[in-house]
């Protein structure tokens, strides 16, 4: 995150509300480490692509290759989720598709403007890294809170503290708590440069 004269860059702001829908079906732990994989597969394959193609291709070329590269990745990871656990590959194979019309895969879609945007590769897969675990991080937190425990299990029997976690409605209400959070953080960061 870039903070610049008091004002915060939104680039990551914006990719964490296209990040939106994966938080929103994320509601578990096996749920979220599935969905976190997905992303981030689909968005290092996006952004490899987007990489490694020949500019001369054109930006319109490219961006499709990279998108199509990631549709494919979405689709070995169902195939994959689908022999690692068929009941979580039930409950969330056609989110795993999702995750490749995210922010971030289709911003990863674009082929980099210059050369030190194509140096900044590992910076982009870092912020890949974070987004997965933040999915991941996410599944447990609404587990917790709507169940009072984690499973790594799916579909097991859990007791309930506040269910509306385990609903969207629970989603929302965590990302807007982490955003009063980064905004309490933004301000004593301001506060303290003054």
């Amino acid at each position: 995150m870039v903070i610049d004269n008091g004002r915060v860059s939104a680039g990551p702001l914006a990719s964490l509300a296209g990040l939106a829908p994966l938080l929103v079906f994320s509601n578990s732990l096996s749920q979220g480490v599935a969905l976190g994989v997905a992303f981030f597969l689909a968005y290092s394959a996006a952004g490899a692509m987007a990489l490694l193609l020949p500019a001369r291709l054109g930006r319109s070329l490219v961006f499709m290759f990279s998108i199509l590269g990631a549709a494919v990745v979405s689709s070995l990871t169902a195939s994959a989720l689908r022999l690692f656990d068929p009941f979580l590959f039930e409950a969330a194979y056609d989110r795993v598709f999702l995750s490749v019309f995210t922010l971030p895969v289709l911003r990863a879609c674009v082929i980099p403007a210059t050369v030190s945007d194509r140096e900044r590769a590992i910076e982009r897969l870092l912020w890949g890294i974070g987004y997965s675990f933040l999915i991941a991080v996410t599944g447990a937190a609404r587990e917790f809170l709507a169940t009072g425990a984690v499973s790594t299990r799916f579909g097991t029997e859990r007791g309930s503290l506040l269910p509306i976690f385990a609903q969207p409605a629970g989603a929302f209400m965590l990302i807007a708590l982490a955003a009063a959070a980064f905004t309490v953080v933004i301000k004593a960061v301001r506060g303290s440069e003054s």
